[in-house]
């Protein structure tokens, strides 16, 4: 089943059903353009034989930006490399998605020359010196759905086969969702048909703006996690089902062990109860510590119809042609940098790797 091709509802195709998970790499250049060694680290991982390749999170203007070094679709100036790569992508055979992310309160002034802002602004006492973001005013909120349709023709027009929207790890999307960080009384917050508006109307102003046959995909965290409080499952079955009607091609559920139970029905594997409850029409990506064919087809059994890869794709080249070949990952961590060099990792990919909590624990040593 894992090397059985699959169909969208707007009729593109994959070959199979491994994906690339979306990754930080902080490898762009500084302004946001696409660098050499962010295109040939996409390149090789669609050389590398997944049916799906997605990129890390890209901004989708000057004042989303999330980290330095970090993709960006905000001008129409940067799709030359972007062209470059979608074509030489293409090539080898992948569906080829830009992930696309706006900050919210996590966005960096120092980047983006403005205090962040985000569904409301709200208190997190438990994080040392957090600056309360500023509540975004309607106009603002237009405005950033107009931002994300205008990055979706970009991605377009440069060649790719569609757009992921970033609705995880406490971004923007993420904001607006949680009980915890929008405290808005308009029709932008307190009850969930008002907290799902803001992805509901990115979603329908996306698909206004690009072809029939072009994939729009949405990331989301279904449970609270570590700071990530404010969010309940079944809330966000429900969005999930309004954003398939709005036009939505997929749902990729954001978690760090694709096994991992539901906090609010431990009895459950998370993935299995939103399978169930989930669009059956709407194809599910799940990601999460997937390291061998074992694992991805368990995954697979549990209700994904797509596994997504993550850290076995930063040690390991052809990761889908060990799983097709029933053989084991030649590499596991604990990586070495000069492993990671010779797998064509940049230093930065490499310093990012050694810094950043989801990744952190590859244990890269010198």
């Amino acid at each position: 089943m894992i090397f059985s091709p699959i169909e969208f509802r707007n009729g593109k195709k994959s070959g199979n059903r491994l994906a690339v998970a979306p990754m930080t790499t902080q490898q762009s250049q500084a302004d946001g353009t696409i660098s050499q060694e962010e295109t040939d680290w996409l390149t090789r991982l669609s050389k590398d034989g997944y049916g799906i390749v997605i990129s890390c999170a890209a901004s989708i203007s000057d004042t989303a930006t999330a980290f330095y070094n970090q993709l960006s679709l905000a001008h129409p100036e940067y799709l030359p490399g972007l062209k470059r790569l979608a074509a030489d992508m293409k090539l080898n055979g992948s569906l080829n998605i830009i992930q696309l992310c706006h900050a919210g309160s996590r966005a960096l002034e120092a980047l983006t020359g403005e205090k962040p802002h985000s569904a409301s602004s709200y208190q997190l006492p438990m994080i040392p010196d957090f600056v309360p973001p500023l509540a975004l005013s309607r106009q603002q909120i237009k405005q950033i759905a107009n931002d994300f349709a205008q990055a979706c023709i970009r991605v377009e027009e440069a060649g790719f086969d569609g757009v992921e929207l970033h609705g995880a790890n406490g971004y923007l999307f993420t904001q607006f969702i949680s009980t915890m960080t929008n405290l808005r009384s308009d029709e932008y917050g307190g009850d969930l048909e008002n907290r799902a508006r803001f992805a509901r109307e990115v979603v329908s102003a996306c698909r206004s703006v690009v072809s029939n046959d072009f994939i729009i995909g949405f990331r989301l965290s279904f449970e609270s996690a570590g700071l990530e409080t404010g969010l309940n499952i079944d809330e966000n079955i429900q969005i999930t089902n309004w954003l398939a009607e709005d036009g939505i091609d997929y749902m990729h559920t954001s978690q760090l062990d694709y096994a991992t139970r539901s906090v609010k029905y431990p009895e459950k594997i998370t993935i299995s109860y939103l399978r169930d409850r989930i669009d059956s029409r709407l194809p599910l990506l799940a990601a999460g510590g997937i390291n061998s064919r074992h694992a991805a087809q368990n995954a697979m059994d549990l209700g994904a119809d797509v596994v997504a890869i993550g850290r076995a794709a930063i040690g390991n080249k052809n990761v889908p042609a060990y799983f097709k070949n029933h053989l084991p990952l030649p590499h596991h961590p604990p990586f070495t940098a000069s492993h990671l060099r010779n797998t064509g990792i940049s230093e930065a990919f490499i310093n990012y790797i050694q810094n950043a909590p989801p990744l952190r624990n590859l244990n890269i040593v010198a």
